[in-house]
């Protein structure tokens, strides 16, 4: 075969290559058991429900792929005020591996009397643990949307993203818990959320 056609057929196997390993690429999502992106939870004697859906993040791009974001919706419908508290939160996998919550500051007061406490960030508790790290971006862009900690009062609600290491990487299957508590430190309810890693190709 002349050098000439020896060079274009090794090209055209490269080529054939790089569509291969395009076609053999894997999509990667957090999902529920049955494959949706929505899961609810109710506690009755509370009064508080709690919508989590995955996968809903639209943001810079680089940060859903780095870390795992989950959209919680919290909705006080009982008689006692609620705390909304970053070590309240945890996600862990089937091994017992605790995956790292990133606070990104965002924060509410439930009452607020004087102008200038608009000046300052609120100061809010953190709840049942300290194992969480701030994160921060210099466009604000995480600390915008998360899920802001401070104090629930009945008949209202709080949505927002909060933020883990990435489950999706290294676990195919996690659960999300919330030990809701009042202000005072009074368990009100656990919420466990089963979540799994879908891998599929993609073409």
């Amino acid at each position: 075969m002349p050098p000439q056609s020896c060079r274009v057929w090794v090209l055209a196997l490269a080529s054939l290559a790089g569509l291969s390993a395009l076609g053999c690429t894997t999509t990667t999502r957090l999902v529920a058991a049955d494959g949706s992106h929505r899961l609810i939870g109710r506690d009755a004697n509370s009064g508080v429900t709690v919508v989590l859906t995955t996968e809903s993040w639209s943001g810079d791009v680089g940060w859903g792929e780095d870390l795992t974001i989950i959209h919680l919706l919290v909705a006080n419908m009982g008689s006692e005020p609620l705390l909304i508290a970053p070590g309240d939160f945890e996600l862990r996998d089937r091994r017992g591996f605790r995956y790292t919550l990133y606070d990104a500051g965002g924060a509410f007061q439930a009452v607020t009397t004087e102008l200038e406490d608009y000046a300052q960030a609120p100061i809010y508790d953190p709840g049942r643990s300290h194992r969480y790290e701030p994160i921060e971006t210099y466009d604000g862009e995480l600390s915008q949307v998360a899920l802001p900690w401070g104090v629930l009062l009945p008949g209202t609600q709080m949505r927002g993203f909060v933020y883990f290491d990435d489950v999706r990487s290294s676990a195919n299957h996690a659960t999300l818990v919330w030990r809701a508590q009042t202000p005072d430190h009074r368990p009100l309810a656990d919420f466990g959320f089963e979540l799994h890693v879908s891998r599929q190709p993609s073409r």
